[in-house]
């Protein structure tokens, strides 16, 4: 299985009054039978979280996946097959972003709302 991690920067969440700026999400190649963190490798999806909403942009085909994203806090959690945009929430929180491929590639990472 290959392991991907995704960098993303922390964001603050607002009432919903005005436009947040959207956070970007890295996305970085790593093996997963090594434990590697150093970068290997840009894969072909861009990820971005802005307004509740979890946005893909895949740069190439991925074939069938799931997207998936869980408030580590709460517990609650948002999953779409073949989604590229997914609502989820505004709360305060950490998120966990997971995407898994058909053929069990999985790329993860997380975002912070303040």
């Amino acid at each position: 299985m290959m392991l991907v991690s995704m960098h993303v920067f922390a964001g603050t969440a607002n009432d919903g009054t005005q436009d947040e700026e959207p956070v970007n999400v890295k996305l970085e190649k790593g093996d997963s039978d090594k434990k590697d963190t150093h970068p290997r490798t840009l894969i072909p999806i861009l990820c971005t979280y802005a307004n509740g909403v979890v946005q893909l942009v895949l740069l190439e085909d991925l074939g069938e996946y799931t997207l998936t994203v869980t408030n580590q806090q709460t517990g609650e959690y948002w999953s779409a097959m073949n989604a590229l945009i997914l609502p989820t929430s505004t709360a305060n929180g950490i998120y966990w972003v997971e995407i898994e491929t058909s053929d069990d590639a999985l790329y993860y990472g997380t975002y912070t709302l303040n």
